[in-house]
């Protein structure tokens, strides 16, 4: 869903400014606690088109993968934008500007509300534009900022992310974007109706639960592939201490996103390696996540156990 908002990057004196750098951030997106840990999103990444080259003035498009991580299906979502000016490119104004407070440097934009739903273990790409403002009392406001989103589900707070922005100086430019292509749907064959059998289940006994059990590296290293969106080995047995190494062989950069949340999502760039050891035993659940996707990611289940011959 796409929506176009009206955002005042930052409403300050008329003498801020500074020089224009790199769009690294320096703010720390805020943490939440769950008061239902059933309904669980996250923003899997997040990014501007364009952030280092948005002339103030023009409007920019930013764009969020959301991934429901819960058992519950989200049905609405908000997000709340900060903007934190770091600086502008004015020399004197931007001496000005590191006399001033951080809150003083901050302004809250009007929230943006979706309804998109989400289902427990899919993703969906939340987009909005909005307009960047040129100047402010005869003062341009080009320069560099940091931009907190912040994600709300059916209400609740769950997770946040900074984004850098860098906006340039110059004439605002009618920035005409690239229509996405339609897919053409594939008619799905309609099967046959099987007869239905009622069988009485036989009662599952409860499992006794596998104990954790924390090893040290053992050096050996499993190789798998990533190609054409798919894990090239959607199930891989390994040894406590043992190392995974994927290797992407698409040009497209893939983040890995551990369901149960064991590990921190890991980015793999195009046509790169990427290594981890698991030193704990478990089940870990990765979900392949990128650009563009539009139907369930593709999974990989990775079982850690103990070396019972050593």
């Amino acid at each position: 869903m796409k929506k176009i908002i009206p955002i005042l990057l930052i409403i300050l004196l008329v003498t801020l400014s500074g020089c224009v750098g790199p769009s690294e951030t320096t703010t720390v997106p805020p943490k939440f606690e769950l008061a239902n840990p059933n309904l669980v999103g996250k923003i899997v990444d997040a990014k501007i088109d364009r952030e280092n080259d948005i002339i103030a003035g023009e409007v920019a498009s930013a764009d969020l993968i959301v991934a429901n991580m819960g058992s519950e299906k989200i049905t609405a979502e908000t997000i709340d934008i900060k903007v934190k000016v770091l600086s502008l490119e004015d020399f004197l104004a931007n001496l000005y500007l590191k006399t001033m407070s951080d809150e003083k440097k901050t302004r809250e934009i009007t929230p943006i509300n979706f309804d998109d739903s989400i289902d427990p273990g899919t993703v969906k790409t939340l987009s909005a534009k909005f307009h960047t403002i040129k100047e402010m009392q005869g003062r341009s406001l080009a320069g560099k900022y940091d931009i907190t989103i912040i994600l709300s589900v059916n209400g609740q707070k769950v997770d946040s992310k900074v984004i850098g922005i860098t906006l340039k100086s110059g004439t605002p430019r009618e920035i005409t974007p690239t229509p996405t292509p339609v897919p053409t749907p594939t008619p799905t064959p309609v099967p046959s109706p099987t007869p239905e059998i009622t069988e009485t289940p036989e009662p599952t006994p409860t499992p006794t639960p596998e104990p954790v059990v924390i090893a040290t590296p053992t050096g050996k290293v499993n190789y798998t592939r990533i190609i054409s969106s798919a894990f090239g080995e959607p199930v891989i047995n390994i040894y406590a201490g043992d190392t995974i190494e994927w290797n992407n062989n698409d040009d497209v950069i893939y983040t890995l996103v551990e369901k149960d949340e064991k590990i921190s999502n890991l980015t793999i760039k195009e046509y790169r390696r990427y290594r981890q050891t698991f030193n704990q035993t478990g089940d870990y659940h990765f979900s392949l996540i990128y650009w563009g996707l539009r139907t369930t990611p593709k999974e990989q289940t990775i079982s850690v156990k103990v070396n019972t011959s050593q």
